[in-house]
């Protein structure tokens, strides 16, 4: 679907329109809510670009990819696995090689231990895909069969009572047809989460709740 073609399917579904820059805002909430749950096999990105730096402590500091949205939980100082742990525990790992933390604040994440060789950094995450805008592109990533998810989210988020009183017009056939749209895409998504394993088992610390896993 095009953007232009979102904002139509979402006047359809409430049976009214609002001012098209509360639209904007709505489909951009709608999509990245998906993307952010959902963690889908196309959003995913890998950062190159920090190198790490010889004597840095676990106070030394890299920047965040501009584009992150969720970080997948693990990264790699040249081929060595380190792990994420939560900021306000840097000290207990301060000295500790093979973890790292995120300050979400300053952008910005750090490895603990002291840093013995300038390793590339490969840093795995969901990148926050390109904003639904007023116009007619096509942004939204994965496959159109499943486009329609975001304006039913719209819907779901806005509740589109008029001043006069009508009644709502997102009824429980819309939440069925969002419900299968939204299992159809998790199918899709499998099925490459499962060819990516390989039969193996994930990390412990991909093991999210989030509906769009894997139960092996």
């Amino acid at each position: 679907m095009t953007n232009s073609e979102i904002f139509t399917a979402f006047e359809s579904i409430i049976g009214d329109s609002l001012d098209r820059t509360l639209e904007v805002q709505l489909a951009n909430m709608a999509k990245n809510k998906l993307e952010t749950t959902l963690q889908l096999e196309i959003t995913k990105k890998l950062d190159t670009s920090q190198t790490s730096t010889v004597g840095g402590t676990y106070l030394t500091q890299y920047s965040l990819a501009s584009d992150i949205l969720v970080p997948l939980g693990r990264i790699y100082v040249g081929t060595n696995p380190r792990l994420l742990i939560p900021l306000e525990r840097r000290i207990e790992y301060k000295d500790a090689a093979g973890f790292f933390y995120i300050d979400l604040r300053q952008s910005k994440f750090c490895l603990t231990g002291t840093v013995a060789t300038a390793e590339a950094i490969t840093f795995p995450y969901i990148y926050k895909t390109a904003s639904i805008a007023d116009d007619t592109n096509t942004v939204v990533v994965w496959p159109s069969d499943f486009h329609l998810l975001i304006p039913i989210e719209m819907a779901k988020i806005w509740p589109s009572i008029d001043q006069a009183g009508k009644e709502w017009d997102y009824t429980d056939r819309w939440q069925a047809l969002y419900t299968e749209l939204k299992n159809s895409l998790i199918d899709w998504d499998h099925s490459y989460k499962a060819l990516a394993t390989d039969g193996m088992s994930p990390y412990p610390e991909q093991l999210s709740p989030s509906e769009n896993r894997i139960n092996f």
